[in-house]
């Protein structure tokens, strides 16, 4: 159940840190630009912790 609180918080996150990061690039008219590359580095942060999350759930799904 907890797993599953902070998998939907995830999945929250990185949907608003994509958003933020389309919304940068069109802003800043580059997908090179320091804030668009900042927004990209820690998307790609939180889909990691996502991917081990889930990673995780399916070892303790195996195991049991």
């Amino acid at each position: 159940m907890e797993n599953d609180i902070m998998q939907s918080i995830l999945q929250e996150k990185i949907e608003s840190l994509r958003f933020e990061m389309i919304n940068q690039a069109l802003i800043n008219g580059s997908l090179t630009h320091e804030k668009v590359i900042s927004v990209s580095q820690l998307l790609d942060r939180y889909i990691l912790l996502y991917q081990k999350l889930i990673l995780e759930q399916a070892k303790l799904k195996f195991i049991s």
